[in-house]
């Protein structure tokens, strides 16, 4: 559902509590989760934090990403790694910094089309590697800024998510 108004950049303080994204100005309600999905963020987020504590910051649970100023445009994810490099202190609010990974679930809800349009956006916006992890097929595919294919894998395939981590989903997904 979109909102009637439209928002620009400076005007970020009025966006409203809840889920939604901001696709060209345009503030869109986003429908609620399911459990399964909820407890694969919480899988995966787990996992990476343990993994990761020390060089950077995972959060869960969309998560806002600036893909644009103008026309504002900002992502809700699943799942944000950053470094501490490249955050440059602990991140708070909208991430107006690219995170190197994100991850996203695919909802039972979720189009081709939409799913696409998310993952190129990320990527635009300088997002280092996009995972989409698809609940229904036990497979994720793995997207890298700057490489024209995809890469894809069953939970049981191990995949390096980051370069030098490497997981299996099937280990960290429950």
């Amino acid at each position: 559902m979109k909102l009637k108004e439209k928002i620009s950049y400076r005007e970020l303080e009025k966006l409203p509590e809840g889920n939604y994204e901001v696709i060209d100005g345009e503030v869109v309600e986003l429908a609620p989760t399911g459990f399964e999905h909820g407890e694969y963020e919480l899988g995966i987020g787990s996992f990476l934090r343990k993994a990761l504590k020390d060089r950077g910051y995972v959060a869960v649970g969309e998560v806002g990403v600036l893909i644009s100023k103008e026309p504002l445009r900002i992502r809700s994810a699943d799942v944000v790694y950053i470094s501490k490099e490249r955050a440059g202190g602990r991140p708070t609010g909208i991430l107006e910094v690219p995170p190197e990974l994100v991850i996203e679930i695919i909802s039972p809800s979720n189009t081709y089309t939409e799913v696409e349009e998310k993952v190129m956006d990320y990527l635009r916006a300088g997002v280092e590697r996009v995972l989409l992890i698809d609940p229904k097929l036990k497979q994720s595919t793995l997207f890298k800024k700057g490489r024209r294919e995809a890469e894809i894998y069953s939970f049981e395939e191990e995949l390096e998510l980051l370069p030098g981590l490497r997981v299996k989903l099937s280990e960290v997904l429950s």
